[in-house]
């Protein structure tokens, strides 16, 4: 089957699409599309090409200079139970669905196919010609305040950084397979896209919760100001509240953030 963190085939690819296709949180419609031309348009092309996913690009790039994200990452995938809550609540909100979106692009001079699927996109406009692409991080505060060796302001302002550069480097690459997917004639024609990060702070013990939101309250200008450099712009503290899982309650607060596309992002992640 198809793992959208690691490198796999175009077949798998396919297979995977073919589930998706009766998944409520898919467009069934596209998804039908996407398999068609799959196998009718690239895989004749192509033969069985490798397929790499954007989140793949995002951890291979930064661990390079960095093993910011990469840390990031493991956090974020250790509590997958949560971040589908969150994922589920967003497109709920945004009235969105999840698209498989694709491009074709060349390494070494051997096609490689490059699929990402944001967690929520939507279309509006008279046309439904504008589209908004989201994308939800969520952060386990438990997790984070009860094993991290030393707990101040600068680490945990560290960690919200690395998670708004996470966010900003998905969803510009989002955007950039939008656009490619289009030219294939899979999704009708966008005239404007806007890319929008969620990121989800949440914890069993409401204390935890509240220096959090303490801490990055005191020092919101000072991410505003760093958050700038990742092409994340209009952050904005909001409340959250709670929710219920395996009978335990779950409280939460969010920053919601803008995201500016940036085509040397793109250049500097295809480049690996």
């Amino acid at each position: 089957m198809y793992d959208p963190h690691k490198v796999a085939t175009l077949d798998s690819l396919i297979e995977s699409v073919k589930i998706k296709i009766n998944n409520p949180n898919y467009d069934s419609l596209y998804q039908r599309r996407l398999e068609d031309f799959l196998k009718n348009n690239i895989k004749k092309k192509y033969k069985n090409i490798p397929v790499v996913a954007t989140i793949f690009l995002v951890e291979k790039y930064n661990k390079k200079g960095s093993n910011e994200i990469s840390e990031e990452n493991r956090w974020y995938y250790k509590n997958k139970e949560f971040a589908n809550l969150f994922e589920k609540m967003l497109r709920l909100i945004t009235k969105s669905k999840i698209y498989s979106l694709i491009s074709i692009e060349y390494y070494n001079g051997y096609p490689i196919l490059i699929v990402g699927e944001p967690d929520g996109l939507s279309f509006e406009g008279k046309m439904n010609n504008k589209a908004k692409i989201f994308e939800a991080k969520s952060f386990n505060l438990t997790r984070f305040i009860q094993f991290v060796k030393e707990l101040d302001d600068y680490i945990l302002i560290k960690k919200v950084l690395n998670i708004i550069k996470t966010n900003s480097s998905q969803l510009i690459l989002y955007q950039y397979l939008l656009d490619r997917t289009q030219k294939f004639g899979l999704i009708r024609e966008i005239d404007k896209i806007n890319i929008y990060g969620k990121i989800y702070f949440y914890s069993e013990y409401i204390k935890y919760l509240r220096w959090t939101r303490k801490i990055i309250e005191q020092n919101f200008n000072i991410i505003k100001r760093y958050a700038i450099k990742y092409n994340a712009y209009n952050l904005s503290l909001k409340d959250g509240g709670t929710i219920n899982v395996n009978n335990k309650s779950i409280y939460y607060f969010k920053i919601d953030l803008r995201i500016k596309y940036n085509q040397k992002t793109v250049e500097n992640y295809l480049k690996i």
